[in-house]
């Protein structure tokens, strides 16, 4: 994690006088592997696209095009389930928990910012699988204040090649951890892995 951040959250735990405990717990996540297990239930502006995958049927030329306008215009709507694995460097008796107030992501495609967006609920993280039902406006990432129709574009090519492009996507996460002082914002953003097991859903 960003060291910058750990400074902040330092900061912010002794203007508070936490107990030994809370701050123990904020740092032990601030250096946590996180790791994408699954994607389930997935839904493109109410379209049910695990549906599709188990039925090896995709998307037709018309909702095709809508999604690409949707995501040009900044009006496309994620739904998903997510399996999210926290694994803490520092082992515990006690059960430990962190609450992320806010969670900025951004997908990566091939090394080119593609698509973001931002969960604007609460979410509680515990040590190990984390089963978070979440949902997120989708968006094109931008270069400073001009869209970045490059990855885009990347991941329209990839998508019609029919392959599994599992090793050419990067997730990133920024989240704004709750803490007695306020809410803090990581300054950079979190590189989420990727296990070989994780389900394609682009194919």
């Amino acid at each position: 994690m960003n060291k910058v951040w750990n400074i902040a959250l330092s900061l912010a735990l002794l203007l508070a006088g936490l107990s030994c405990k809370q701050a123990q717990d904020i740092k032990a996540f601030t250096e946590a592997r996180y790791s994408l297990q699954s994607v389930k239930e997935i839904k493109l502006n109410g379209i049910d696209v695990e549906e599709r995958i188990q039925q090896r049927r995709g998307f037709t030329h018309e909702e095709g095009d809508s999604l690409l306008a949707s995501v040009t215009s900044n009006s496309l709507e994620l739904s998903a389930t997510l399996a999210l694995h926290v694994a803490l460097e520092e082992q515990s008796e006690e059960k430990r928990n962190l609450t992320i107030t806010r969670l900025k992501w951004l997908l990566e495609v091939e090394g080119e910012d593609a698509l973001t967006g931002t969960i604007e609920e609460t979410l509680v993280l515990h040590e190990g699988l984390n089963r978070l039902s979440i949902a997120t406006p989708v968006g094109l990432a931008t270069d400073g204040n001009v869209p970045n129709y490059t990855g885009l574009s990347r991941l329209i090519t990839l998508l019609g090649q029919r392959v599994d492009i599992r090793q050419h996507l990067t997730l990133k996460i920024k989240p704004t951890v709750k803490t007695p002082v306020g809410n803090i914002e990581s300054p950079a953003f979190i590189t989420v892995s990727k296990p070989s097991s994780l389900v394609a859903f682009f194919r």
